[in-house]
């Protein structure tokens, strides 16, 4: 993957993996590609730095200081977002071990198709709420 690439020169000691429903068989989605960056907590503030060189910031609502941050590739196609986040903290068991029950539970998938069905004709503020609340039970 050339952006897991890119990342993985300028942040050696990140992990970068692909998530969400593009990396899940089965699971409905809107073709973006999600890549989550997990790092130490002494790394976040570099790391967040550097890839907001490399990506365009987004979402900045939802950063949580310290914890998360959220980047978008310009002109990507397939769209490409990215999620920074510190191991171990809830943004990164939603953007990383979440996806790993989804992948492993047909019941979860089943549910998130629901509500990606559901969502198709809500707001955007709607479908993140219903995504939050979704991604909350399954912690």
């Amino acid at each position: 993957m050339e952006h897991a690439g890119r990342i993985g020169v300028e942040l050696p000691d990140a992990e970068v993996v692909h998530r969400g429903g593009t990396s899940v068989p089965g699971v409905l989605t809107s073709g973006d590609v999600d890549i989550h960056v997990r790092v130490a907590g002494e790394e976040f503030e570099p790391a967040r730095d550097t890839l907001a060189t490399l990506y365009e910031p987004f979402h900045r609502e939802a950063w949580s200081a310290g914890e998360s941050a959220f980047f978008f590739a310009p002109g990507s196609t397939p769209p490409v977002e990215l999620a920074l986040t510190v191991r171990g903290t809830v943004d990164d068991f939603h953007h990383g071990a979440a996806w790993d029950r989804i992948a492993i539970d047909t019941s979860l998938i089943a549910r998130y198709n629901e509500l990606k069905r559901r969502c198709e004709r809500v707001s955007q503020d709607e479908y993140e709420a219903a995504k939050r609340e979704f991604f909350a039970a399954i912690v």
